[in-house]
C-alpha cells in the first residue's frame, strides 16, 4: 500500500504549520494499517513551504514505480497501478490532471505537487479514492481519510495529536447497508472526491471539476454489431492485464462458480500469463464443483481452501467480534461493515492476485440483479437502496438519507437504466469496494481488470441495457476461452438465454411478488449444480457470538448517549439490540456493532485486542462456512 498527503497553505507564499506536518508523521501509525517498522518515507516541499507532498509505502523496494516520482517541475504519488509504468510521466505534465487520469490505463488515483499547487484526481469508478478537507489555514487531500481529517484536525486545533470528531449524521447509511452511500467518511470535514475526478489547489483556491462518462451507444441489433462490441471490450481487457506477462510468479486468481471469476480466467487463459486458481468452501458447494471444473477446462492448477474447523470438525472456528471488527476498522477507516470478510494484515506479497469483483460493471452495474427493468420497477428499487432499514432510523436520519437519495431519484426519473448503472460505480465500487480493496492493499498486489478506466470507459459506452443481457460477457468468455461455453454457471442461467423463452407460470409468480430465485434452481447442461443457500454463521450466530455484539452495542450506547448511536438511531432499536437483532436483520447488528465499537474506541491503537476466539456449531452438510 502507499499513502500520500498533499497539503497547500491557505494563504500563498505562506509556510505551512509545522503542527499539521509533524501531527501527520505522528498519525501514520493510526492511518496505515501496517507494522510501522515496514513503513519507510518519503516527502516533497516547495521552496516558500505552502505545500507539501508526503509519502508511505511498505511495498518492497523495486516494486511498481517510485513512491514519489518527479518531473516536468512537479512531483507525484500513485495508489494503485498503471497499465503502463511509463504514463506516470505524461500524468505528471498534464495539464489537466484529471482529464488524462480517467483517459489512462490501470486502476489507480494520483497525487500531484509543485510550487503554489497541489492536485490530486480519481479513475472512473474511485476504487482508489481521494479525500479531502478544508480548515481556515490549509487545504488537506490523501488516500486515507482518517490521516486527512487528523491533519486538518491539527490545523485546526494546534493540537500534535487531535481527538477524532466523528460525522454522526452520515452514519446512518452505515447503519442500514454497511457503507456509504454518499461522498461522505465517518469524520466531520472530510469528504471523498467523485468517480472521474480532479480536486486541485492553486495560490490557496480549491476547485473540483469532474469528467463526464461516455455516452453510451444503441443496443447492436445485428452478429456483426454484437460481435463488434465482444472485440472491443475483449481487446479492453487484453490490454488492462498485459503488464502481467512479465510476472515472476502466476497470478493467484480467486476462482468462483460465477461469470465474472470466471471471465477472468478465460481472459489470462487467452493472454497467455500464467495462473493458479483457488476457491473457499466446502466440497459439495456450488462454487468449489463449478470453479473445479472452469480450471480443469482450462488445464490450470487449482486448490480449495476450508473455513477452520475445531479439531473434530463440528464447530467453526472465529474471531472474537471485536478482533473481527478492529481489524476491519483499522483496514477500511470505518466505512464498511464488520459482516463482509476482511483479511488481516500480514507481510506485503507482490504476488499479482485477482478476483471477480467488480464484474458488475460489465453487466450494467446494479442493473445486473434487476428482475424488472421497467421504470417504474427501477424507481422502486433507488428507493429501496436508500430507504433501506430507514425504520430503525431518527428522523434526522431519514430526512438525512433522504437528501442523500434525491439527486439519483431525480436521475432515475431521466435515465433509470442509466441512473443504476451510474450508481454502482458511485458506491458499489467507489465505496464499498474501494473500502474493502484498501485492505488487500495493504498486504497483496490486487489487479482488478474490470475497474481499469479504459474497461470501464469501453463498458460505459455500451447500452446498459443489453450489458444487463449478459451477452456481452458471454461473448468474451466464448472468444477468449471456447472450452467454458458448456460449463454452467453457478445460479440463476445466463440471462440472455432466460429471458429469450417464455417464463413458468412458478416463474411468474416468483417476478410478481418479487421473490428471489432458489440458487441452484436452473436446469444447465454438464452436470448436476448444488442447490440450496449456503449456510451463512455471521447470519446464524451461536447464543454466545449473539449476546457479546449485543452487549457490545448497548454498553457503548450508554457510554456516549446521544454522541453514539442515538444520533441516528431511535433509542428503542439500540436498547433492543441487547435482547434481539433489529427486526430479526442480523447484518443491519453487525452494522450497528460496527459502529458501536467505532465510536467508542476505534483507531486509539494499531494493536487488536487480546482475546480468544469463539466457536459456532456446524449445521448439518453446510455448503459453505464463510
Amino acid at each position: 500500500m502507499r499513502v500520500h498527503l498533499a497539503l497547500a497553505a491557505r494563504r500563498a507564499g505562506v509556510p505551512l504549520p509545522s503542527v499539521v506536518l509533524e501531527a501527520a508523521r505522528e498519525a501514520i501509525s493510526r492511518a496505515f494499517p501496517v507494522p510501522a517498522a515496514t513503513v519507510t518515507a518519503s516527502g516533497w516541499r516547495s521552496a516558500t513551504g505552502d505545500t507539501a507532498l508526503l509519502s508511505w509505502s511498505n511495498e518492497p523496494e523495486g516494486h511498481g514505480p517510485p513512491t514519489l516520482g518527479s518531473g516536468a517541475g512537479r512531483v507525484a504519488g500513485l495508489t494503485g497501478h498503471l497499465a503502463d509504468p511509463g504514463d506516470v510521466d505524461r500524468l505528471l505534465a498534464a495539464p489537466r490532471l484529471g482529464e488524462a487520469a480517467v483517459r489512462t490505463g490501470g486502476v489507480f488515483s494520483i497525487f500531484r505537487a509543485g510550487e503554489g499547487q497541489v492536485s490530486a484526481a480519481t479513475g472512473l469508478t474511485r476504487a482508489c479514492p481521494v479525500f479531502y478537507a478544508e480548515t481556515a489555514g490549509v487545504h488537506v487531500v490523501g488516500s486515507r481519510a482518517l490521516l486527512v481529517h487528523l491533519a486538518a484536525r491539527a490545523a485546526e486545533t494546534a493540537s500534535h495529536r487531535p481527538e477524532i470528531v466523528w460525522d454522526l449524521p452520515a452514519l446512518e447509511s452505515m447503519v442500514r447497508t454497511g457503507y456509504f452511500l454518499s461522498d461522505e467518511t465517518p469524520f466531520r470535514g472530510v469528504g471523498a472526491l467523485p468517480c472521474a475526478a480532479e480536486i486541485t489547489i492553486t495560490a490557496g483556491r480549491r476547485a473540483i471539476t469532474v469528467s463526464p462518462p461516455p455516452e453510451p451507444r444503441a443496443a447492436p441489433t445485428s452478429r456483426r454489431a454484437t460481435r463488434a462490441h465482444v472485440d472491443e471490450l475483449a481487446d479492453a481487457l487484453l490490454a488492462a492485464v498485459r503488464p502481467l506477462r512479465d510476472t515472476a510468479e502466476p497470478v493467484r486468481l480467486s476462482l468462483t462458480g460465477g461469470r465474472d471469476s470466471r471471465l477472468l480466467a478465460a481472459l489470462l487463459h487467452r493472454a497467455g500469463i500464467p495462473f493458479v486458481t483457488a476457491t473457499s468452501g466446502h466440497d459439495d458447494s456450488a462454487d468449489v464443483v463449478l470453479a473445479r471444473r472452469v480450471a480443469e477446462a482450462l488445464g490450470v492448477r487449482h486448490s480449495v481452501s476450508r473455513p477452520r474447523r475445531s479439531e473434530g470438525g463440528g464447530e467453526l472456528i472465529v474471531p472474537h467480534p471485536r478482533v473481527r471488527t478492529h481489524n476491519t476498522l483499522f483496514a477500511c477507516e470505518g466505512m464498511i461493515s464488520a459482516y463482509e470478510n476482511i483479511p488481516g494484515g500480514t507481510r506485503y506479497d507482490p504476488t499479482p492476485r485477482m478476483s471477480g469483483h467488480g464484474g458488475e460493471i460489465l453487466r450494467g452495474g446494479f442493473l445486473q440483479n434487476q428482475a424488472d427493468p421497467d421504470p417504474k420497477a427501477i424507481r422502486r428499487r433507488v428507493d429501496a437502496l436508500f430507504g433501506r432499514n430507514a425504520d430503525l432510523l431518527t428522523s434526522e436520519g431519514r430526512e438525512h438519507a433522504h437528501a442523500v437519495a434525491s439527486p439519483w431519484r431525480e436521475r432515475c426519473r431521466e435515465d433509470g437504466p442509466g441512473a443504476l448503472d451510474h450508481l454502482y460505480l458511485a458506491y458499489r465500487v467507489g465505496r464499498w469496494h474501494a473500502a474493502s480493496r484498501a485492505s488487500l492493499l495493504r498486504a497483496q498486489n490486487p489487479v482488478p481488470p474490470f475497474l481499469d478506466n479504459l474497461v470501464v470507459r469501453t463498458a460505459l459506452g455500451m447500452d446498459p441495457l443489453w450489458r444487463r443481457s449478459e451477452a456481452l460477457i458471454h461473448g468474451v468468455i466464448g472468444a477468449f476461452a471456447p472450452q467454458l461455453r458448456d460449463v454452467p454457471v453457478e445460479g440463476r442461467p445466463w440471462r440472455f438465454t432466460a429471458e429469450a423463452r417464455d417464463p413458468t407460470p412458478v416463474e411468474r409468480l416468483r417476478s410478481r411478488l418479487r421473490l428471489p430465485v432458489r440458487k441452484g434452481a436452473a436446469p444447465e447442461p454438464g452436470g448436476p449444480v448444488p442447490a440450496g443457500k449456503p449456510w451463512n454463521w455471521r447470519l446464524e450466530p451461536s447464543p454466545e457470538l449473539l449476546g457479546l455484539m449485543r452487549a457490545g452495542i448497548v454498553e457503548a450506547h450508554e457510554a456516549l448517549k446521544g454522541d453514539g448511536l442515538a444520533a441516528v438511531v431511535d433509542e428503542p432499536h439500540i436498547v433492543g439490540a441487547g435482547e434481539e437483532a433489529p427486526g430479526g436483520r442480523m447484518d443491519v447488528l453487525w452494522h450497528m456493532y460496527t459502529v458501536s465499537v467505532m465510536l467508542t474506541d476505534a483507531f486509539a491503537s494499531p494493536a487488536p485486542p487480546d482475546l480468544s476466539s469463539l466457536s459456532i456449531p456446524v449445521p448439518e452438510s453446510p455448503s459453505t462456512g464463510s
